[in-house]
């Protein structure tokens, strides 16, 4: 994996649930690593949400494999300029060279055509 194309800083999270003193369950996020990874443009979807052209954008990250990194799944999201990606599949690049990993990040925002 060459060095000169993992230019993009992204964060890895996990998903934590816990009860609140009512009982109910409270989500938050807890980062597991920061990392330098490749991204790389894939489609995006488009759809008719409450009258509006809503979208979401869809993306591939590549980062070097770790044992800190090496358990990422689905349960896990990315963070990127500053935007959330959740994460839909995982493979390893190699023998344990890298992580390629699919997610989108989701967008309720209308998009302009």
């Amino acid at each position: 994996m060459r060095a000169g194309l993992l230019d993009r800083r992204i964060t890895i999270r996990r998903k934590s649930i816990t009860q609140s003193d009512s009982g109910e369950e409270v989500v938050t996020w807890t980062d597991v690593a920061t990392v330098w990874a490749q991204k790389i443009e894939n489609r995006g979807d488009e759809r008719f949400a409450a009258k509006q052209l809503v979208g979401h954008a869809v993306r591939t990250f590549r980062f070097r494999w770790s044992t800190t990194v090496d358990e990422i799944t689905s349960e896990h999201r990315i963070v990127f300029d500053g935007r959330d990606y959740d994460i839909t599949d995982v493979r390893e690049v190699g023998r344990r060279e890298g992580i390629e990993v699919d997610c989108f990040a989701p967008s309720e925002q209308p998009v302009v055509p």
